[in-house]
């Protein structure tokens, strides 16, 4: 059921676009880099900031309820679930792939330079940048424990724990259909055993609350997915005229403000999922103040870039910050890095964190930081994820799949 507030289907398939939903997609997405960045200034300090690693879970509750709101239809055929995958995989592996090859490049490089007498905070192709490691990257297998870290692009372990799960799903929903259509909500009681068991794994096994990533981040990532798969279950049904009033939508931003604020990686941080379903629900509607201040062509871009923007931020701190922080050390003689207070996924030199002084010239260098980013994800938004996307729909629909893809594309974002 479409509702008449959502704006008007923009691909094949006839789904509505949920035009909202996109844009908190790319505010999660530049909050996940600034959380990311080893930068000390007056946001880098901010409890939010500092848990903003909890919206790689709004990322997977989003991808349920947009994968759900497209797909589940058409998952009940073995060329439907063809198709999906290999359209998932189109929408994910080529950025991917080369945002990893950036990586090796970077890494090639720095190889040179050292066997040149060059000394670096870590050696080229050691630690988290083994060799050994690019092909469980190329084949999305990060998020599954075969390592001890974070290896080569680290927020791409959401992405490998995303396609994992796309799979998952489509096997649950072609079971249901095709070996379980007897029983009417056979595909909902499946999803329900999932969630249920990816929730309990997280509780009794993560040693870091929610923040599980190269162990256990496939079933974080199924947990908030099957979430944000029964939200859009409960936006079928629920009347509109619920979320007309403006308080709601302000409510909701509140309380995810303030959620992720205090929630760290206790406890607490199990809920994050259900904590964003509520926004996704609410904001699905667009129906109140917040969501006609979001309808804009700045937000409309930034949701159209967000996976660019979360893929490739690790590769931009490591080698257009960190780097030459580093080098303007080793000149100067000037000690701008500390270890500090530095905790940081991103480990390497992003480890260390970045003291300049002061707090415009911290802010001005991360508002700098942000404007490359949202530069280098635009740009490969236009001359990577396009032209892959594309190739991947024709590769489908030679298959037997629709002729279009679908507009709507969850990322991960993180």
């Amino acid at each position: 059921m479409i509702r008449s507030n959502i704006a008007a289907p923009s691909g094949a398939e006839g789904k509505a676009h949920f035009r909202v939903l996109d844009g908190w997609r790319g505010i999660a997405a530049l909050l996940v880099a600034l959380f990311h960045l080893n930068l000390l200034s007056p946001l880098y300090s901010l409890d939010f900031v500092r848990n903003a690693f909890l919206f790689v879970d709004f990322f997977f509750v989003l991808s349920g309820f947009v994968i759900t709101h497209s797909y589940v239809d058409r998952l009940g055929t073995a060329d439907g679930v063809r198709s999906f995958a290999i359209r998932r995989f189109g929408r994910l592996w080529p950025l991917h792939v080369v945002v990893l090859t950036a990586f090796v490049l970077a890494e090639s490089a720095k190889a040179v330079l050292a066997a040149r007498g060059a000394s670096f905070y870590a050696q080229p192709f050691a630690g988290a940048n083994l060799p050994s490691t690019i092909p469980l990257n190329l084949a999305f297998l990060q998020p599954f424990g075969f390592t001890h870290e974070l290896t080569w692009n680290p927020p791409s372990w959401s992405i490998g724990a995303e396609f994992w799960t796309y799979l998952v799903f489509a096997a649950v929903i072609f079971i249901s259909r095709s070996w379980l259509a007897r029983y009417r909500f056979a595909a909902e009681g499946l999803a329900a055993l999932l969630l249920v068991l990816s929730f309990m794994t997280l509780i009794l096994f993560s040693a870091h609350g929610i923040d599980a990533t190269f162990d256990l981040g496939f079933v974080r990532c199924l947990y908030g997915f099957l979430v944000g798969h029964f939200c859009y279950r409960l936006w079928q049904v629920c009347p509109r005229d619920i979320f007309a009033s403006p308080l709601i939508e302000v409510a909701a931003v509140i309380l995810a403000f303030g959620y992720v604020a205090t929630a760290g990686r206790g406890v607490h941080s199990f809920v994050a999922p259900l904590v964003f379903a509520m926004v996704v629900l609410v904001f699905a509607f667009e129906a109140g103040p917040v969501s006609k201040l979001m309808s804009n062509r700045v937000n409309d871009w930034l949701g159209r870039i967000s996976y660019s923007i979360y893929m490739w931020q690790a590769f931009i701190i490591f080698n257009f910050v960190d780097r030459p922080v580093s080098i303007i050390e080793k000149l100067t003689g000037r000690a701008l890095t500390t270890t500090d207070g530095a905790v940081s996924a991103l480990g390497g030199e992003a480890g260390k964190l970045i003291v300049l002084g002061g707090h415009w010239l911290p802010l001005l260098a991360t508002m700098a930081f942000v404007c490359v980013l949202v530069a280098v994800a635009s740009v490969s938004y236009v001359v990577i994820e396009k032209p892959g996307q594309a190739l991947f729909a024709r590769s489908a629909a030679s298959r037997g799949g629709p002729a279009k893809a679908v507009v709507i594309a969850p990322k991960l974002p993180a």
